[in-house]
């Protein structure tokens, strides 16, 4: 117990996660897996090896940011709807004046004015939909970093009211397998939100953002 204790107060934050993470994929524990990755990869091994690691960075929380570009995509979406909408009314006045027009001329100026017209409802729907996809990328991305500062502080309510920092770092594990040996980079990710009724930094602990092979890495695939 002793040797295991003192193992284990050498090891860095981010080993302890690791080496946790490989208990559960030995263990084939998906669930613990599941709460320590957001990509959770499993992997037949025979022994794995940390090769190196990177000095932690830290950086300001970005969710309440995130949650601001939100609400203003939501605004610009929910706008672009009224624009299109008024360019579709237009397009069916000067329709309407089409067919109630008889001179040769008039119908000539309105049929130019028809095709500028639909020209702008294409237009005005295609920025609407790019709207629509640039809402949806935000929300996703709201609610990805939502779920990672629960997987390491498990707090779920009122995230966006803390201050604190976001402390990421890198490993470089070599991994074992039937076909040999191959080295991966584990990105991982702790919040250290800070209790605003204590004013202390809350419990918290890295987890793994994602897994990836070393050459795929280094091609920045």
């Amino acid at each position: 117990m002793m040797l295991i204790m003192m193992t284990t107060s050498c090891q860095k934050p981010e080993e302890i996660t690791i080496a946790k993470y490989f208990q559960a994929m030995k263990a084939k524990d998906r669930d613990t897996m599941a709460s320590m990755a957001v990509e959770p990869m499993s992997l037949e091994f025979k022994s794995w090896k940390m090769i190196s690691s990177v000095e932690p960075t830290s950086e300001d929380l970005i969710l309440q940011q995130l949650i601001t570009g939100l609400a203003e995509l939501k605004t610009k979406k929910d706008k672009q709807i009224g624009v299109v909408k008024d360019k579709k009314d237009v397009l069916d006045i000067l329709k309407t004046k089409l067919g109630e027009t008889r001179g040769g001329r008039q119908k000539t100026e309105l049929q130019n004015q028809i095709t500028v017209a639909e020209n702008e409802v294409a237009l005005e729907t295609q920025n609407y939909k790019q709207s629509q996809v640039d809402y949806t990328q935000m929300k996703n991305q709201v609610e990805v970093e939502k779920k990672m500062v629960t997987m390491s502080t498990s707090i779920e309510q009122n995230q966006e009211l803390m201050t604190g920092k976001a402390v990421t770092t890198q490993s470089v594990v070599r991994i074992t397998t039937a076909s040999g040996d191959k080295d991966y980079v584990f990105l991982l990710r702790k919040y250290e939100l800070i209790n605003p009724v204590t004013n202390k930094i809350s419990p918290n602990r890295f987890i793994i953002l994602k897994i990836q092979p070393k050459e795929d890495f280094d091609q920045g695939k």
